[in-house]
């Protein structure tokens, strides 16, 4: 862990020397009885002053300071306006350390109350700055789905850092989800770049969902520390399931339970078989340039599976290339026979019906081809990577180890 070097010391004297006679009584501080008793010389109260509190506190280290010759009898370390941070004295009794390390960025206010060896009490106060976390060392990420948007009964919680996280139990910790209503799920780690949250079962149709990453100070890694928090609310829309069955050619789209269409369709060819399983709409574009070359099938003009087209209605389900999208030229196909590199084509119009209604967290399902979905599963694509894991697998997968409920909304 690296220490970043602080301004300067301070010690700050809140008491000086008061003589008391023998009926003085309680002391100025207020100690409500503590008194010192003395016939001859003049008792005298002790100065205490708090000891390794700076002007600004390094990020990512827990505060740490001392009373010397006192006995700490209560302490608050609290933000302007905001809950004071947990912490404990130690076994000494004249030290005291903060349970976490302090929010980077943010001023505190300190308020120790400490008995000198006379039992006399002194209130002794500071302020201290915790420096922010500079740019080379801070966690960055995106999250999906959009905040504000309605989303499939599907949809994972994504998290994309744009560095690789090696304390993924620190960072998961730091990762709360809301609903309402409450569900049983679970955090799993895709890669050490990407981690999401999916329920057990699909959402249930209208949840209200509030995803809230308290990463600011939060240890990721060597050098690297979480500078913000982040959050983001979303809705459950309808149940919409499209359920594509290679055998057959043919695609059954559901809502909410209830089978509202039946479409031709053509998937991939023998040597393209598309994969079993269950993907989730990822995203979509009214047009997609697709070329061979791009999807490592070929790049020579001159080979018969070549292709350079700009494809509408292309929705896709994974990053390595799985769309379902109109296709005019396979009409002629669907409905009969599998001829695609590997997509799941449909007529012109009813890819737009498709492509209308879809939305990020929609299920599609295809059964019935020759090709499954295990090297897209270890490769963490993200449109395979949640609904095609066994619950246990999943579980396994979380840095923590265990399911979770979520928190209520």
């Amino acid at each position: 862990m690296r220490l970043r070097p602080t301004l300067h010391r301070v010690a700050l004297v809140l008491s000086a020397a008061v003589l008391l006679t023998a009926c003085s009584g309680s002391d100025d501080s207020g100690s409500g009885g503590a008194t010192a008793q003395a016939e001859g010389p003049k008792a005298q109260r002790i100065p205490l002053q708090l000891d390794g509190i700076t002007d600004e506190v390094a990020f990512g280290t827990p505060l740490q300071f001392t009373v010397p010759n006192g006995h700490i009898d209560s302490v608050e370390v609290a933000p302007e306006g905001g809950e004071p941070v947990d912490g404990q004295v130690g076994d000494d009794g004249s030290s005291w350390a903060s349970a976490a390390p302090l929010e980077p960025g943010a001023s505190y206010a300190v308020t120790v109350v400490a008995s000198d060896r006379l039992g006399m009490e002194h209130t002794l106060t500071d302020a201290f700055a915790v420096g922010a976390v500079p740019d080379g060392d801070r966690l960055t990420l995106s999250m999906q789905p959009a905040d504000g948007s309605v989303v499939g009964v599907g949809a994972p919680v994504t998290v994309r850092f744009d560095q690789e996280v090696t304390e993924r139990e620190n960072v998961e910790q730091a990762l709360h989800i809301a609903s309402n209503p409450q569900v049983e799920g679970s955090w799993h780690w895709v890669s050490s770049q990407e981690v999401h949250f999916r329920p057990k079962e699909y959402w249930p149709s209208g949840t209200q969902v509030r995803v809230d990453l308290d990463l600011n100070g939060v240890q990721a890694g060597d050098d690297l520390w979480g500078g913000r928090a982040y959050d983001l609310d979303f809705t459950v829309g309808k149940s919409q399931v499209a359920a594509v069955d290679a055998a057959t050619h043919s695609v059954t789209y559901s809502v909410d339970g209830a089978a509202v269409a039946t479409w031709d369709t053509s998937l991939g060819a023998p040597e393209f078989a598309t994969r079993n399983g269950t993907y989730i709409v990822l995203e979509k574009f009214e047009t997609r340039q697709m070329t061979s070359c791009n999807a490592n099938i070929t790049c020579d003009p001159g080979d018969p599976n070549y292709y350079d087209l700009e494809v509408p209605n292309s929705v896709r389900l994974t990053w390595s290339g799985t769309f379902v999208h109109s296709a005019s030229w396979s009409e002629g196909s669907q409905g009969s026979a599998n001829v695609s590199h590997g997509c799941i084509n449909l007529s012109q119009a009813n890819g737009a019906t498709f492509f209308q209604l879809a939305q990020y967290g929609d299920i599609v399902t295809v059964a019935n081809s020759t090709r499954g979905p295990e090297d897209l599963l270890e490769r963490g694509d993200p449109g395979m990577a949640d609904w095609n894991l066994g619950w246990d697998q999943l579980v396994a997968d979380s840095a923590l180890g265990a399911p979770i409920t979520t928190d209520a909304l």
